[in-house]
């Protein structure tokens, strides 16, 4: 008998400890959400340090510029797989406050936090516009990624209804329908097509879903979704290169030398995603450090492209233009992105010990009294609306 309870309880224990395994996501995705973030920082170095690139004068530094700045919209594109990925599947109500108010607290704080340091230190000049932008960050596209993806986390829970509902063969039908609309026809003729960044954002959600509901070929191992992945980068370099070329002849070439290099064309689509579904189908464990480091992704972005820092930061502070014509400027844009990367994680690992953990216990103590009162306004609008 008292075997038999020892051994009750040492599976119990064994099921808990499996449990929490089972509940700890593995690293693969979290490592890519790292690289891709690494992508987009390299990207604003490239972007936003000032350089001021001419035809007639093709440097090995350019080329360099050229290829990090490649990185930034498929980094864009990967996250929003991401979370369409995971979110697909999530069955959870439809206005989970809680998380909403967790994803708007993190981008206030770094709206106002930001603001106020710029302030108190004397390098930016404060009036009540800023002040009114800087209180409703989301409304005023503070961030445009920002921005855009907080509307897409709003009204996921409905995609998840309507996308759950298609048949497998009417999904396909539906993607390939938005991905000739807002991809293919943009790339082949420069119109948007009635898109902007939430559309754009709706059709890499609804890939991903897919991707995580039906998957795609299985005879795409990870090896080949990865050698694809750099097939279509080499392809899109050469094709920017190919535009330089042309571009000391005829300016316009030079002028649209990363036009393939935008979020929602063809390439960057093709890139993104067999990159992202390399990922998917690598086998990586749970590793507590990498996934510790991934949850500070979104933070180093709003850190580091920030209005307001981003000038400070390229211009100011490491002064990129400066390396434009020296063969430096590729080790310096190595090691200055690492360290930017590293000083934002180490801020945004603080912030959410330090604000994070206590403004969510109030956000849980109150968040079902204030969804209560939501949705009785709403029920109290609905008939007078519709009767």
């Amino acid at each position: 008998m008292q075997s038999s309870n020892f051994d009750k309880q040492t599976n119990k224990q064994t099921n808990k400890q499996t449990n929490k395994q089972t509940n700890k996501r593995k690293s693969n995705i979290e490592l890519l959400r790292i690289i891709s973030m690494l992508m987009i920082v390299f990207h604003h170095f490239g972007v936003h340090g000032g350089f001021e690139w001419k035809a007639s004068n093709i440097t090995i530094q350019y080329l360099w510029c050229n290829l990090i700045v490649i990185g930034g919209k498929i980094g864009v594109d990967i996250f929003v797989l991401i979370s369409g990925y995971f979110l697909i599947t999530s069955q959870g109500e439809i206005f989970n406050l809680k998380k909403i108010l967790k994803l708007w607290g993190q981008i206030i704080f770094y709206s106002l936090g930001i603001v106020v340091i710029f302030v108190l230190i004397g390098n930016h000049n404060y009036n009540v516009k800023i002040l009114i932008k800087s209180v409703f960050p989301i409304i005023f596209s503070s961030w445009w990624f920002a921005s855009a993806y907080f509307v897409l986390y709003i009204i996921h829970p409905f995609l998840n209804i309507f996308l759950n509902m298609l048949s497998k063969k009417n999904y396909q039908t539906f993607l390939m329908l938005l991905i000739i609309m807002w991809s293919v026809i943009p790339t082949i003729t420069t119109s948007e097509f009635q898109s902007n960044s939430l559309g754009w954002f709706l059709t890499l959600y609804a890939i991903a879903g897919y991707a995580r509901l039906y998957g795609f070929n299985k005879i795409y191992t990870t090896k080949k979704y990865f050698i694809l992945c750099l097939i279509f980068f080499a392809l899109t370099y050469s094709s920017s290169l190919m535009f330089v070329v042309l571009g000391a002849r005829w300016s316009v070439f030079f002028n649209h030398a990363t036009y393939f290099y935008g979020m929602e064309k063809l390439p960057t689509l093709l890139i993104s995603l067999t990159l992202f579904m390399g990922f998917v189908t690598l086998k990586i464990d749970y590793h507590k450090w990498i996934n510790t480091l991934a949850s500070a992704t979104f933070g180093v972005y709003l850190i580091h492209d920030n209005n307001i820092v981003r000038p400070f930061l390229w211009i100011d502070v490491f002064q990129n233009f400066k390396y434009q014509n020296s063969l430096f400027l590729i080790p310096y844009s190595i090691l200055v992105v690492i360290f930017v990367y590293m000083i934002c994680t180490f801020i945004d690992l603080i912030r959410q010990r330090i604000f994070e953990k206590p403004f969510m216990f109030i956000v849980n103590k109150y968040a079902d009294n204030i969804v209560k009162s939501f949705v009785k306004m709403c029920n109290v609008l609905k008939k007078i609306m519709f009767g």
